[in-house]
């Protein structure tokens, strides 16, 4: 029998004592073997759970195993899980000193394999908490408030364009003079054309006709306006959002004014030149449960055709002022049948996945309290009755860590690596030789690859000899960096993938020396090693004990296969692929040329901004139906066919479903 015992928490909780007998003629051996005895205390006090002739498992320990393997607080948790993980890493405690005992920790075989695990992970795991952990904190503090900003945009066309990059800047610096006169941001977004249409229709269609007739040019003065045509027609408006949701300078900028405040010289963006205004600031709200009543209306009926309509959504109002159920009228009359059916239950709006439209939002989110209902609304859907029924809130840092983790890993992460990978080979004077690079190219075949076994074969001994790249003095040569590439058989000889190739080792080997003296600035890495350490001696031991000694029957295999082929089956799959960008306006218009036309693959080669996704053309391969929002989406799309753009992960995505596989 085994016992283990819980005592008092570092906390504060009582653990009361536990008697588990483990019932198992193997396990029975193993722990007799070892020799469990009764439990006691450590002699710091530490309460004794796990006890026996060779090794003890106090509380402490066994509450740092639970976080580390489970990555949450262990008191967070059932008494039952508790018992559970307690046997489980008992078992587990016991194999170790089976291994140990077997010598498995000198084996030269694991040794090998923990150096080639640390040198993996180090780099990154020294990246993690010099980046990940601050930022994600920063953006946690970040997103407990949310802003609205409007912006001007100036694009830039080609950065590697001179005369485009400087036209922009200097419309940048044209809008930030006319905010300083005093003009608004809602005037400063639109062109002069827009403005002459928006006063007087009449005389701005008399003026073009007569500058078509005549052939004249446009004029060279007139101010042209923001870039982005969507927040033009909003008054330059971007909404509500918060932090994780646009890119870095832009939300830096945001952040960084104060109510109504403009940034005082123009924002650099990949997108080109912003200038950047603040108009309000509150605390987040995570999301907002709602009911609506709904009375559609294309948003082009104007004038007395909405009456109507009008007359509809207000009977219905006033019938709910004189004492009709909500739920009953939204059942009646409501025109959205997906939250009729449900009584007008819409469920959560919230900024991120699931925005609602500007109208309806600012009542949902400001106009309203909970269990209020507004007057009538109107949108682009048209009229609507709004109750508001309560709000999500706001996640604490341990419940949003995983999601603010994976935001700055896939937008932000990569350009902080590269910064600090810049500096630390700058100080490492890391230096790549060009006159070697061409000698390398000009002896092997750009159009081969290294599987072919002769691809080297030109090189003299003294071409060998050379320095092709160095750094913190130590030196590359042609020789070792040929050994390298012969290691990636199938690697591309291409100019650009020798530099790639060349780049990554001077990455790699910057990685290390951020990495240096990391066992005395980060112990938890020598925890982490040590449980690398100690699961693969778990896995040299089973081989051992039992797969070492299995021999594979094939024959048996197939008629196994064929006996239980159900259980290999996947269930229906798209093969989806994806364009996906930060701008609605963007992706409605690269929606209308795909539509018109142009090759979707084509597309998101040049404009998809999902990390790592141009080079695949935005294929994301076979998806189950329910492995992402996205993927639900997309199983109602027919195949070869497009979706029109939709919010997914605080962007737009455009997904054609390429085949469906039964």
């Amino acid at each position: 029998m085994v016992r283990m015992y819980r005592s008092f928490s570092k906390i504060g909780a009582v653990l009361a004592v536990i008697g588990l007998t483990v019932i198992g003629s193997n396990a029975m051996a193993q722990k007799q073997k070892q020799g469990l005895t009764a439990p006691s205390t450590a002699s710091n006090g530490d309460p004794v759970l796990i006890k026996t002739s060779k090794q003890d498992v106090t509380l402490s320990e066994f509450e740092q195993a639970y976080r580390r393997m489970n990555d949450k607080n262990p008191y967070a948790t059932t008494l039952d899980s508790l018992k559970d993980f307690l046997v489980i890493y008992a078992d587990y405690r016991l194999k170790l000193l089976d291994a140990k005992s077997q010598k498995l920790e000198s084996d030269p075989k694991i040794t090998k394999e923990m150096d080639g695990y640390r040198a993996l992970l180090a780099g990154p795991f020294v990246l993690d908490k010099m980046l990940t952990d601050p930022a994600i904190q920063k953006m946690f503090e970040r997103r407990q408030v949310e802003v609205e900003a409007a912006h001007f945009l100036a694009r830039v066309k080609d950065w590697n364009n001179p005369a485009d990059t400087l036209r922009a800047y200097k419309r940048a610096l044209k809008a930030l003079e006319k905010l300083r006169n005093g003009d608004p941001m809602s005037q400063v977004v639109l062109s002069d054309k827009h403005i002459k249409f928006a006063n007087s229709p009449a005389d701005f269609k008399r003026e073009e006709t007569e500058r078509m007739t005549k052939h004249l040019p446009e004029d060279s003065n007139a101010w042209e306006g923001s870039d982005d045509p969507g927040s033009a027609q909003d008054n330059g408006s971007l909404g509500w959002f918060t932090g994780g949701q646009t890119i870095r300078p832009f939300e830096d900028a945001a952040y960084g004014l104060k109510v109504m405040e403009f940034t005082q010289v123009p924002i650099k963006t990949r997108f080109g030149y912003h200038v950047v205004q603040l108009l309000r600031k509150q605390p987040r709200i995570s999301g907002v449960k709602v009911h609506h009543i709904l009375v559609a209306m294309s948003q082009y009926v104007q004038g007395n055709d909405t009456l109507k309509y009008y007359h509809k959504i207000d009977s219905a109002y006033k019938a709910i002022l004189a004492g009709a159920k909500f739920e009953d009228v939204a059942k009646s009359i409501s025109d959205d049948k997906t939250s009729a059916d449900k009584g007008g239950d819409m469920g959560y709006i919230d900024h991120e996945s699931r925005r609602a439209e500007r109208p309806f939002d600012e009542v949902a989110y400001n106009g309203l309290k909970d269990g209020q209902m507004s007057g009538i609304v109107r949108t682009s859907r048209g009229y609507h009755i709004i109750r508001r029924d309560g709000i999500i809130p706001n996640k604490t840092f341990a419940q949003d860590k995983d999601q603010l983790k994976k935001l700055y890993k896939n937008f932000y992460f990569n350009e902080d690596k590269d910064k600090v990978l810049a500096q630390v080979k700058k100080d490492a004077h890391a230096r790549i030789d060009s006159s070697s690079v061409n000698i390398f190219i000009s002896r092997i075949d750009s159009s081969r690859t290294t599987i072919d076994s002769l691809w080297a074969k030109k090189f003299t001994v003294g071409e060998k000899a050379l320095t092709i790249y160095e750094i913190e003095g130590k030196k590359t040569t042609i020789g070792i960096f040929i050994d390298s590439l012969n290691a990636q058989p199938g690697y591309a000889l291409a100019r650009n993938s020798v530099y790639d190739f060349i780049n990554k080792h001077l990455d790699d080997a910057a990685l290390q020396i951020v990495a240096k003296d990391i066992d005395k600035k980060y112990p938890e890495f020598e925890n982490m090693m040590a449980d690398y350490k100690n699961g693969i001696m778990l896995f040299e031991l089973e081989n051992r004990r039992v797969w070492n000694n299995v021999k594979p029957d094939s024959v048996a295999e197939v008629k196994f296969y064929n006996e239980h082929k159900a259980r290999f089956m996947w269930p229906e799959r798209i093969d989806v692929s994806e364009i996906y960008v930060m701008s609605d306006s963007l992706a409605k218009a690269l929606y209308k040329r795909i539509i018109n036309g142009e090759n979707f693959d084509t597309l998101a080669k040049q404009y998809t901004e999902r990390p790592g996704y141009k080079q695949k053309a935005g294929r994301w391969g076979l998806m189950t139906k329910s492995e992402n929002e996205m993927s639900t989406k997309a199983f109602n799309i027919a195949a070869e066919n497009v979706s029109q753009p939709m919010d997914f992960q605080s962007g737009f995505s455009i997904v054609k479903v390429n085949r469906r596989v039964p």
